[in-house]
């Protein structure tokens, strides 16, 4: 009888921090890698060994062992030490997908200057799959995928090798690791080891793959130092009368075997999120809420406001340090590796996280100064002007709503201007500041001279058009009557959309166009959470704390903004003691801001809070007129995701083995919805990232946090067993209560029907990806550069400029950079609809297009009527024309051609 062959895979699963640290690891990491080079080296027999699908560690390493960097290059070249394509294996579920592509990006770079990248998109361990990612692997170039945690057991259907398939239907070659990463971790040829453990573990293997006689068998785990005996072991296991022939061997090898000599047909679709055979730990997206907010924000200023405006600048030949981005790039993938961003972790793991976000924030913030600050002195060069304010589209789509800004100015009032034309403002808020003091130095010493006062205004302004990437210029007038936004004694403020009541402590929302209305839209809903940073657990037979009720605080009106401010209070237990004696309640106040922006079909929602309680969960509840809704859709890459309200593997689920309780509790990129054939509610959020549709109340629930102290906790209401990861420990993290100030942002959309387009049109409106900076020598603090002496050029620009439009209001953009040329720009436009969508880009300059790689390599001219695919993307690289001689001046330009 023909043996089966067993493909032996030495390896590691490298946790960068988890109830470690980075401290910790990267000591563990050269003693690892010190021993793993010498053992390849010395012993041939070790055919290879995979290091967790990881580029990082080869920077990491030779920080301390340079020295070593030859030997790393034979060994990776030789195929002997695979690492990439990642740079750092990311939990896909919970940051932008272009941070997900650039982290492939820079791992397959990384890697292949080392020799090679290994050809599998290796997901061992993160927690759930990224419905794009079968399309992402196919892009970069890769052919393989082997995945442990998404697949439920009666989705196999005979094989473990399949096809896994993305929304817009690329496929990629998939192995389900069945047992995880680890079955032949402690592979040996002890009798009590083979009969009690690895012959039961592949006869089920050899069951679960009809079409294939060669099996995947993983031998590795979690900072693990490579086992020398494993090839004298698999010739020891080869020498007994068994019906398995083992090799060492490797993923691409396995994949490359098994896929060349059978053929597997069966396809799975999506998103991966089961968590019946490997735990998912559905609600850790709620978890620290604090990091997930941070890298909403930090995402932000990279992707919307940083990179566009570098292309801006490219164009107008400003200089600026463009290294430093990719040593921001890879703090941000520090920050978002495997259980980084899912926030499992202990306090001092969290710390560096927000420590590596926040740095690459204040580095942002200051490239974006040293930008805005460039660009906007050589217009004021060509103007004549010194008091400007300069607005920054970093969209090809037209910037046609309202913009805020930052003015100050030495009068209380003021004006803004374009071609002597006053523009449409609001003044939001108003504070005098103190000029201060400066320093004179005299022949007598040093003196100080007082400094006149000014005024900082926070600003929302009505620019004219903008269409698609460029800037325009106003000029900042002292004097005027600017419009400021004033206390109004009503209880109801409205737009051209929307009205929104305050009747009964309650609220209502009225969509004013269509006639739907919405009353008591908005609760808060407190609960125990008596589990830990993994997993929520209910606390049970407890009634929920609700807050429906608010109190009036303040109405102001303006002509482009109307706010309401509310308060409410929660009477909340101190921690899980009280909460189970239902004693020692204390007060957390509540206040919600909500907003109304002159033709803007949102109502923008902030709540600011500061936790006093321990061990809970507090969500914010939206009611919606779709009623009984069977299914949610979420943007997740290109398109948004379908879910069912209610999972159809609940009941039973500890009857049939399953690991975690399937609650049908999802993440989001930035939006979700519920709809029928008449209404829309949708949510477009920033930083939060769990929601749960309550179908019996037609409800939308947002997970604003969790407050949990605990890493590890055996056998919870929803995850029974063990802990996850740290067995016989339990790590105290008081951090996560988050017994700290909070603020939550999101926005509503409440219509007719929309098309998927038009509501990710919203989301990309409400992340704001413009920019505004007013040219002035008052305040010095606003901005993080404004104190220093820069070196600017003298030579003027336009007051004005423009270069791409995308006009099919179908289409969006995902990714806006400078590329490899001067003249060359990297755009990522993609099609959520169901239909093919023409692409049109207007410039006033003569446009070639080039269709990209995701390794932004040219795969082909493109010309004539080009299409985008639905639910696809498409990468080009845009080569613009020297302009014409019509394109400068200092006046508002004329349309598109």
């Amino acid at each position: 009888m023909k043996k089966k062959q067993i493909y032996v895979v030495a390896h590691c699963h490298w946790d960068a921090e988890w109830y470690f640290t980075c401290e910790d690891s990267h000591i563990l990491l050269v003693e690892n890698l010190d021993y793993l080079l010498d053992l390849l080296e010395t012993d041939t027999s070790f055919t290879s060994y995979t290091f967790d699908g990881l580029a990082i560690v080869l920077d990491d390493y030779l920080q301390v062992r340079p020295e070593n960097e030859a030997r790393l290059k034979a060994l990776i070249s030789a195929r002997r030490l695979f690492v990439g394509p990642w740079y750092t294996q990311c939990d896909s579920l919970l940051i932008r997908t272009e941070s997900l592509i650039r982290n492939l990006q820079y791992g397959i770079a990384t890697a292949e200057r080392f020799g090679h990248s290994m050809n599998v998109g290796y997901l061992p361990d993160i927690f759930g799959q990224h419905a794009y990612l079968p399309a992402l692997f196919r892009d970069l170039g890769i052919d393989y995928c082997v995945l442990q945690r998404g697949i439920y057991t009666d989705q196999i259907q005979g094989d473990l090798n399949l096809n896994w398939r993305a929304p817009n239907q690329q496929t990629i070659a998939t192995n389900y690791l069945y047992y995880g990463y680890g079955p032949g971790k402690f592979l040996s040829t002890d009798k009590a080891y083979l009969e009690g453990r690895l012959l039961p573990i592949l006869e089920q293997l050899a069951a679960m793959n009809t079409r294939t006689d060669k099996i995947l068998l993983p031998c590795g785990g979690d900072q693990v130092l490579p086992n020398a005996s494993f090839p004298a072991t698999v010739r020891a296991l080869n020498a007994q009368d068994l019906p398995w022939h083992f090799q060492m061997a490797d993923y691409e090898s396995y994949m490359r075997d098994a896929w060349s000599e059978s053929e597997f047909s069966h396809t799975i679709d999506g998103e991966l999120f089961a968590c019946q055979k490997s735990r998912i730990h559905r609600t850790c997206h709620s978890t620290r809420y604090d990091l997930k907010r941070q890298t909403w924000r930090t995402e932000q200023l990279l992707l919307d406001k940083l990179e566009p405006l570098t292309v801006i600048a490219q164009q107008l030949n400003v200089s600026w340090p463009a290294p430093l981005m990719d040593e921001m790039w890879k703090k941000v993938f520090s920050a978002h590796a495997h259980n980084g961003i899912e926030a499992s972790n202990a306090d001092a793991v969290n710390q560096n996280n927000m420590a590596r976000l926040v740095s690459v924030e204040r580095s942002a913030l200051s490239l974006i100064n040293l930008l805005k600050k460039k660009i906007s002195h050589q217009i004021a060069c060509q103007l004549g002007q010194n008091n400007i304010l300069t607005i920054f589209n970093g969209d090809i789509s037209p910037l046609d709503g309202l913009v805020s800004a930052v003015i100050f100015t030495r009068q209380k009032e003021f004006a803004l201007t374009q071609n002597g034309e006053a523009v449409a403002l609001t003044v939001v808020e108003q504070t005098p500041l103190d000029g201060g003091q400066i320093v004179i130095v005299t022949a007598g010493g040093e003196k100080l001279q007082p400094v006149e006062g000014y005024w900082r205004s926070e600003v929302l302004l009505r620019v004219p058009p903008m269409r698609g990437l460029g800037y325009q210029t106003l000029l900042v007038e002292e004097g005027g009557a600017a419009n400021v936004l004033s206390q109004a004694t009503v209880t109801a403020i409205e737009n051209d959309h929307y009205a929104l009541r305050f009747v009964d402590d309650g609220l209502t929302l009225e969509n004013r166009l269509t006639g739907q209305s919405v009353t008591d839209f908005l609760h808060f809903v407190d609960c125990g959470d008596d589990g830990d940073e993994f997993d929520f657990a209910p606390l049970e037979g407890e009634t929920p704390i609700e807050a429906g009720a608010f109190r009036l605080i303040a109405c102001e009106t303006g002509i482009l903004l109307s706010r309401m401010t509310l308060e409410s209070t929660l009477l909340l237990p101190a921690d899980m003691n009280a909460r189970k004696a239902r004693a020692g309640l204390m007060p957390m106040t509540i206040t919600t801001t909500l907003e109304l922006r002159a033709r803007e079909p949102l109502l923008r929602i902030t709540h600011a809070l500061v936790n006093v309680a321990q061990d809970h969960r507090l969500r914010v509840q939206v009611k919606t007129p779709v009623l009984n809704p069977a299914e949610s859709w979420a943007d997740q890459g290109f398109s948004l995701i379908r879910r069912d309200t209610r999972s159809q593997y609940l009941d039973g689920w500890r009857e049939q083995g399953f690991v975690e309780k399937p609650v049908p509790i999802f993440t989001m990129e930035n939006l979700v919805c519920l709809r029928d054939g008449q209404n829309v509610m949708a949510a477009i959020t920033q930083g939060i990232k769990e929601y749960e549709v309550l179908p019996d109340e037609d409800t939308l629930a947002l997970t604003l946090y969790r407050s949990v102290g605990l890493l590890g906790k055996d056998d919870t209401p929803w995850r029974p067993g063990r802990a996850s990861g740290i067995n016989n420990k339990v790590v105290e993290t008081p951090d996560a209560q988050l017994l700290q100030p909070m603020t939550f942002h999101y926005a509503l959309l409440l219509d007719a029907a929309k098309t998927d387009a038009a509501l990710l049109a919203q989301a990309n409106r409400y992340r704001e990806r413009y920019l505004s900076y007013q040219l002035q020598t008052l305040n010095t603090f606003e901005e993080r550069l404004e104190r220093f002496s820069l070196p600017l050029v003298n030579e003027g620009i336009a007051s004005y400029a423009r270069w791409l439009m995308l006009d099919n209001p179908n289409l969006l953009m995902s990714v806006c950079k400078p590329g490899a040329a001067p003249d060359e720009i990297i755009l990522r436009v993609f099609n959520p609809g169901e239909q093919a969508e023409k692409l049109v880009l207007k410039s006033t300059r003569k446009v070639e297009l080039f269709q990209l790689s995701l390794r932004e390599e040219r795969v082909a001219p493109l010309a004539g009527d080009v299409m985008v695919a639905a639910r696809d993307y498409l990468t080009l690289a845009v080569v613009l024309g020297p302009p014409s001689p019509s394109g400068r001046g200092n006046k508002t330009p004329s349309p598109w051609p």
